[in-house]
């Protein structure tokens, strides 16, 4: 009878032996089904009616519980919840993994591979094979680590089975990739010639022609004035052709050709482009202003009037290239959401057909078995096949596990085997519960983002991210400022930039970025109102030069009629004269004299009548010559107050110019003591964690220490090694180059705790 009980517990012990070696290997799938079914036997060996004495059992019990006590980890999966919960983030982060080494391998391309000549600029330099990769591991990367954490470690052992597996899921995921990608190629932008090459072909230019047409006139390559046109035309002349389709559907951009060349035809208001070309010549003092009309003149002529359509419209057809390739990319992206949930189900079922196939094939065996293919006894069964032979007994199907194979004492009753099955059993029951759920909850995630309609991505790097969870819409997101626009001249009533437009791009920016970008609008804005207050200024000018030409003339007009006043008393005294001549012939003749003396009293009235006339004449010209001085006077006034004005609103603009250098010397100068602080913080920090490190190597090398403290030294290993964690996850939140040189260090730091915990056990 002792017998008996030993082989019992020996079989038992064997076990816990081979969960020890699976423990040890490489693969953590192996550890976690080690720990599951450490965990699992545990609770079953109370109940499971092996027979030996209590201490024996006793004994078996404390040594399974040193094995889950090792490390919070193991107690933690040892768990029900924690086993489900490290199965689910397994498969989980397999697939995430998986595309976030696509997606790094995108950045890096992007950011060090030099773009072909043949590409098109305005689009992202991003080769399709990082595409189609991110497709096929997106439907790959979490059936295959399901399967591989369903083997527990034994994925090349039980080759027969995984390969097959394999196979089928690496066919599969082939398969959904080319149902993803099919037809969806011809509308990539990527693989036809730019909007721009089309356009000028159907207006029969090449864009040879246009690039030399556009070196010939320097001031259209200038960035500035593309920029401002860029906006002029967006919120101006360009609404006549984005409110003739969608232009918010990406797709609807397909057809924008033709709108764009009915605008050239029939839409485009020629003077209103020369006159904001005007505008901006003399906004930006490019030409004098005598100069400007002929310039103007000479850009907007016939001559070049075909190349001048091509590029006034080259912002909407940049932007078409963009809509297009978004519109190609949220194709894509919609089709992985829909044969994802499609694939998603028929890995769910999989799953649930292989496990529920395994009672249906006992159950065979059980009732049509024979003993023709009875195992003979001290025959061993394949435990990486977990089959038996054709026509084997359902006994022995009921007792096979993965470890049967490492198990060499020989057992008299088959209690422990069955045992031992069970918990087999119930770990390929919680991983295919856990898989179906990840399975099921990945296709509801996906029936979501379908039916959010959620925008297309701009890029493919975008996309990437939006399938990682930490990922989002937002593009991580970049290194470039978002423009700031100058304010409009007369006439021009535009605002900044649509954000979804063209290549201004809305982006995230960082603090010192956004305020340089403020500060640039700010200089702007001051730019165009000293631009603004010297225009007011030029026509009062003008106007004060008018009135001034009124005024002489006006002086000129009451000096002609002072010298007609002047001549009016010689005019008197000869009439004077001549009546006394008249009067000396009236004594020779009376009736003349008598007649001569009425005529001459009638012309005496009449003068008399002429001189009042001529007086109120003069009076009235002395009245207005004092108005106009007065006038004169009001209008110097008025110039000297607003020459003042001008004055304390140019002094004000200098002073708010000097205020905002101050503060933006005060901002950096306080970031730059904030770096040097978080620096000390950081080498503190460090130092006293090498100190602890050295503290605890030191300790750990005493035998006494070792010996007698072994559970503290693990205590304040893992204490250390978690502190360690902790601090180089904050500094890979930093992402600088001082945070890489701590973590390099930290890298260090945890590689001796491992070591030292390695010379604790």
């Amino acid at each position: 009878m002792e017998t008996v009980i030993t082989r019992d517990t020996d079989v038992l012990r064997e076990y816990l032996v081979a969960l020890d070696a699976r423990e040890r290997g490489f693969s953590p799938f192996g550890r976690l089904a080690a720990t599951v079914k450490l965990a699992r036997l545990r609770r079953e060996l109370a109940a499971a009616g092996v027979d030996g004495t209590d201490e024996d059992l006793a004994a078996l019990q404390r040594e399974i519980d040193d094995r889950i006590n090792r490390s919070f980890a193991r107690r933690f999966v040892a768990r029900p919840w924690g086993a489900r919960l490290c199965v689910f983030l397994s498969i989980v982060l397999g697939q995430q993994l998986a595309i976030a080494f696509v997606w790094l391998l995108t950045k890096l391309f992007v950011r060090f591979a030099a773009m072909p000549k043949r590409w098109n600029p305005v689009l992202p330099h991003e080769q399709p094979a990082f595409l189609w990769a991110l497709i096929f591991f997106f439907f790959f990367a979490a059936p295959m680590t399901a399967v591989g954490v369903l083997f527990g470690g034994r994925f090349l052992r039980a080759w027969r089975k995984t390969l097959a597996a394999t196979l089928a899921i690496f066919a599969m995921a082939v398969l959904f990739t080319f149902l993803v990608v099919r037809g969806k190629e011809q509308s990539n932008p990527v693989r036809h010639n730019t909007s721009l090459e089309q356009f000028a072909k159907g207006r029969e230019l090449s864009v040879a022609n246009y690039g030399e047409w556009m070196d010939a006139n320097w001031l259209m390559k200038d960035a500035k004035l593309k920029r401002d046109y860029e906006v002029y035309l967006r919120n101006g002349p360009g609404r006549w052709i984005t409110t003739r389709f969608d232009a918010n559907n990406d797709a609807a951009w397909t057809d924008s050709l033709e709108v764009m060349k009915d605008y050239l035809d029939d839409g485009e208001d020629e003077d209103g482009f020369r006159e904001w070309l005007k505008y901006y010549l003399d906004r930006n003092r490019i030409y004098s202003e005598d100069r400007i009309d002929r310039e103007v003149a000479t850009i907007t002529g016939s001559a070049n009037q075909r190349f001048l359509g091509v590029w006034q419209l080259e912002p909407l057809l940049n932007e078409r290239d963009q809509r297009l390739y978004r519109a190609y990319l949220g194709s894509i992206n919609r089709a992985m959401w829909k044969w994802g949930i499609a694939w998603m189900a028929l890995m769910s079922l999989a799953f649930l057909i292989a496990y529920l196939a395994e009672p249906v094939v006992r159950i065979w065996d059980r009732v049509f078995g024979t003993a023709r293919g009875r195992v003979k006894p001290g025959q061993k069964i394949s435990a990486d096949s977990d089959e038996l032979p054709t026509g084997g007994p359902s006994r022995d199907r009921l007792d096979s596990f993965p470890e049967r194979d490492e198990i060499t004492t020989p057992t008299f009753f088959d209690t422990p085997l069955k045992l031992l099955a069970g918990i087999h059993r119930s770990f390929v029951r919680l991983v295919v519960t856990t898989g179906v759920f990840v399975f099921v909850l990945w296709a509801l995630v996906y029936a979501f983002d379908l039916s959010e309609q959620r925008p297309n991505p701009r890029s493919q790097v975008e996309l990437m991210r939006s399938h990682l969870l930490f990922g989002g819409w937002t593009e991580t997101r970049s290194d470039a400022l978002s423009r700031a626009t100058d304010s409009p001249g007369p006439g021009f009533a535009y605002a900044g930039q649509e954000s979804g437009g063209g290549t201004n791009s809305t982006r995230s920016m960082s603090g010192e970025a956004l305020r340089a970008a403020r500060v640039v609008e700010l200089e702007q804005a001051l730019d165009e109102a000293d631009y603004q207050t010297e225009k007011r200024f030029k026509e009062q000018y003008k106007l004060n030069a008018a009135q001034r030409s009124d005024v002489s003339y006006l002086k000129g007009l009451t000096a002609q009629l002072q010298q007609t006043t002047t001549t009016l008393p010689q005019q008197i005294s000869e009439v004077g004269s001549r009546a006394n001549a008249a009067e000396a012939r009236a004594g020779q003749i009376i009736n003349e004299a008598t007649a001569a003396k009425m005529t001459a009293e009638g012309v005496e009235k009449q003068i008399t009548a002429k001189l009042g006339e001529v007086e109120t004449r003069t009076a009235r010209a002395a009245e207005q010559i004092g108005k106009v001085e007065d006038q004169a006077s009001v209008l110097a006034t008025r110039t000297e107050a607003l020459e003042k004005e001008l004055d304390r609103r140019a002094r004000q603009i200098e002073a708010r110019t000097e205020e905002l250098g101050e503060r933006t010397a005060g901002l950096k100068e306080r970031e730059e003591r904030f770096d040097r602080l978080q620096r000390a913080a950081l080498a503190a920090i460090l130092l006293e964690l090498r100190a602890s490190v050295d503290d605890l190597d030191s300790r750990v090398g005493s035998g006494f220490y070792r010996f007698f403290n072994k559970s503290e030294a693990r205590r304040d290993a893992d204490s250390l090694r978690q502190r360690i964690t902790a601090l180089a996850t904050e500094l890979r939140d930093l992402n600088t180059d001082q945070s890489k040189k701590m973590s390099e260090q930290l890298a260090g730091l945890s590689k001796k705790v491992d070591d030292i915990t390695a010379r604790i056990k």
